[in-house]
């Protein structure tokens, strides 16, 4: 494992966040980071680097853990993820047409099956509001 996924998990971990904004990298709150802030300094290019790798999240949901597994991914008997990349990002946009109440563009899924499929390739998200969202 690499030093910069080993500090953002570390973070990750305490409950901080990244967010990048230009050139800068944000982590809030900043007592996640506390412990590790140097060692956060000397790898923010590979830091930015692996962050840049994630999907974008639609808005409500926040990234808990990104551990994408390699392909192939047996989701049921019937079911295999050949590109697991492809298939978060494609089951994030399912996701948000989801919360956003653009029922036809989920592609039949409810928010549990669209949460699960998420987990099973690696991706584990949560609602900022889940009340709402089941709304």
């Amino acid at each position: 494992m690499s030093a910069a996924l080993e500090l953002i998990r570390t973070v990750e971990a305490n409950g901080g966040r990244f967010r990048i904004d230009g050139e800068y990298l944000v982590i809030a709150p900043g007592e996640a980071a506390a412990p590790v802030m140097e060692e956060l300094r000397q790898y923010k290019t590979e830091l930015m680097a692996e962050l840049a790798r994630r999907p974008a999240m639609p808005p409500g949901v926040r990234l808990v853990s990104w551990s994408p597994k390699a392909s192939p991914v047996q989701l049921s008997p019937c079911s295999t993820v050949t590109d697991t990349n492809k298939f978060i990002r494609s089951t994030l946009m399912q996701l948000a047409a989801r919360l956003s109440g653009k029922g036809w563009l989920d592609g039949g899924w409810g928010l549990s099956g669209l949460l699960a499929r998420l987990e099973a390739c690696g991706c584990i998200v949560a609602l900022d509001d889940p009340r709402k969202a089941l709304q």
